[in-house]
């Protein structure tokens, strides 16, 4: 199973041809976007420092029905992805259900109330803020929220935030896959992944 991998950095310089970066402060900034493939992991890499990152997920789905969205963080450019069994601490919510874990191995984007089906007309919709990933002075954390076809094909609006309590290192480089069978099971190919981000200073 391959991996989708989308370049943070849409240009050698790393800046954006539309806008004057030196002075356009708390705009969301277009990076990049790539079709979801058949792919096992979507990998978000060449996070720069001094920014907050924006990553989008449109109309996506799992091959492989009831799965839970899955986020990593990597501080090596994406050779790695933290996995350790008190690596992240999260919290979400879907329609109302609530759970949380002071201590994982991942984020579950949404908690995991609701799992995402695998049906025909099956799709999914989730925003991540990530803020400061390139901040090595503090935890990494995030929020998201989103709207997911649960596996009776009923819609859930889901929500919730995560830190990377494992560490304080800069982050340059975010996983998305699934619970199913992490780094195996796909995204059918559909729907779009894009990315923003946000001058800090």
């Amino acid at each position: 199973m391959g991996t989708l991998n989308v370049d943070a950095i849409n240009d050698a310089a790393g800046s954006i041809t539309a806008l004057d970066v030196t002075k356009e402060i708390g705009i969301w900034q277009f990076v990049s976007t790539a079709a979801i493939t058949a792919a096992a992991n979507l990998n978000v890499t060449g996070i720069a420092a001094g920014y907050d990152y924006l990553v989008h997920l449109e109309a996506y789905c799992p091959t492989t029905d009831a799965g839970y969205l899955w986020m990593r963080f990597s501080d090596d450019g994406g050779s790695s992805y933290e996995a350790g069994a008190s690596d992240y601490g999260w919290s979400g919510t879907g329609y109302g259900a609530g759970l949380n874990d002071a201590a994982d191995s991942e984020i579950q984007i949404g908690g995991n109330s609701y799992a995402s089906g695998n049906d025909a007309a099956s799709v999914n919709t989730m925003s991540i803020e990530i803020v400061n990933p390139g901040g090595s002075s503090e935890h990494t954390t995030c929020h998201f929220h989103g709207v997911i076809m649960y596996t009776d094909v009923s819609t859930r609006d889901v929500n919730g935030g995560a830190i990377m309590i494992g560490s304080t290192a800069a982050i340059n480089a975010v996983q998305l896959g699934w619970s199913t069978n992490y780094g195996t099971d796909t995204f059918k190919a559909q729907g779009d992944i894009t990315v923003w981000r946000r001058r800090r200073s």
